[in-house]
């Protein structure tokens, strides 16, 4: 299993990197869950983003994003979230605002991001939650 899993992440860098393609990957911890993601390049205007939750709820959450400032050193984005926590019923819809700092003058490609949304609803109501994460841009 350990070799499948190996061979497995070494085709997915080898084709990212052959690719033109340009993917994001990320980890951030909010304060309702922490979520790892897989993208589109947050540099574009429009940006796209599934992430999973991870701990005592799975859950999933597509995540469409609007960069309404766009900088080499930092982006400013809103959107939408769609998303289900885990074991519960329905679905929440949330609108996040975010900022991407990109601090490193050599390498534009990792970032560091913030983001608060409100969520609602949810069977037991409505939420904010913020946090902190890491982004990587494959290019």
């Amino acid at each position: 299993m350990k070799k499948l899993m190996f061979f497995s992440m070494l085709l997915f860098f080898a084709v990212v990197s052959e690719s033109k393609a340009q993917i994001s990957a990320g980890v951030q911890q909010l304060s309702s869950a922490t979520f790892a993601s897989i993208g589109t390049d947050p540099d574009n205007k429009m940006f796209g983003e599934a992430r999973v939750s991870t701990g005592g709820r799975i859950g999933i959450e597509g995540t469409f994003g609007y960069n309404f400032v766009q900088k080499d050193e930092v982006n400013f984005y809103s959107g939408f979230h769609l998303g289900t926590e885990g074991n519960r019923d329905g679905v929440y819809l949330g609108v996040p605002l975010g900022v991407l700092v990109k601090p490193f003058s050599n390498t534009r490609n990792f970032g560091f991001l913030l983001e608060a949304s409100p969520i609602f609803p949810t069977e037991y109501g409505n939420y904010f939650r913020a946090g902190i994460g890491m982004k990587y841009t494959f290019r």
